[in-house]
């Protein structure tokens, strides 16, 4: 039985059709030419070929190219003028809290950046707790451990958790580990890989409710 839930920051607590995603993607993908010393085009191009085998740019980059100056990379990437790219949601805060189940968050991001879009929009105190990359040093989602130690450290198990997260391979990571997972499908594109892999879709954050009560997890 789900009695918690583990949720994803980045297009998953916000929709991805907002200015962030375009302006964390622009950032990553500067850094990576720079590092590289490659034009734009060109990191956009190894950055896809590297990627399948890492969770993040930031561990592709440290185990293939030698970058060692996390801090660097997050604050080329995570600049504190990101919080201009987001919008608003006076509604997020109540919508969570209205779920009235336990919620933990889970991201990739630094922990700089979790809590600057937290504060944001007002959700600081939502959650058990945070657990960002450098929780896991370095080796997030869809490490296995990234989830099982976030969920020891909130006393909650991959069996009574619902993880939600915008990205496949996330999602297929945690499936993999055994637990039920819900895709923020915002485009619409992931339809039949939802079915073939058989984990969840949903629109956005705002249709979590209505899932959770169609599985039976919250009265309607």
């Amino acid at each position: 039985m789900i009695r918690h839930l583990l949720l994803d920051l980045d297009n998953t607590l916000y929709p991805a059709s907002g200015g962030m995603d375009e302006g964390i993607t622009r950032r990553m993908i500067g850094y990576v030419a720079s590092w590289l010393g490659v034009p734009a085009d060109e990191a956009v191009k190894r950055r896809i070929e590297g990627l399948p085998g890492y969770g993040t740019t930031l561990e592709w980059l440290k185990a293939e190219h030698g970058l060692r100056d996390e801090q660097d990379y997050f604050d080329k990437v995570h600049p504190e003028s990101e919080i201009d790219e987001l919008q608003k949601d006076p509604a997020l805060r109540d919508y969570l809290l209205g779920l009235g189940l336990p919620m933990t968050l889970l991201t990739n991001a630094p922990m700089s950046h979790a809590q600057r879009l937290l504060r944001f929009f007002n959700i600081e105190d939502v959650f058990l707790g945070v657990f960002d990359v450098t929780y896991h040093k370095g080796k997030g989602k869809p490490h296995p451990s990234s989830f099982l130690d976030t969920l020891a450290a909130v006393g909650h198990s991959v069996e009574d958790t619902l993880f939600v997260d915008d990205h496949p391979k996330y999602v297929r990571g945690y499936r993999a580990i055994g637990g039920q997972a819900a895709l923020v499908d915002e485009k619409d594109r992931f339809a039949d890989l939802a079915r073939d892999e058989g984990f969840y879709r949903i629109k956005s954050i705002y249709g979590l409710r209505a899932l959770l009560v169609e599985r039976g997890i919250l009265d309607s």
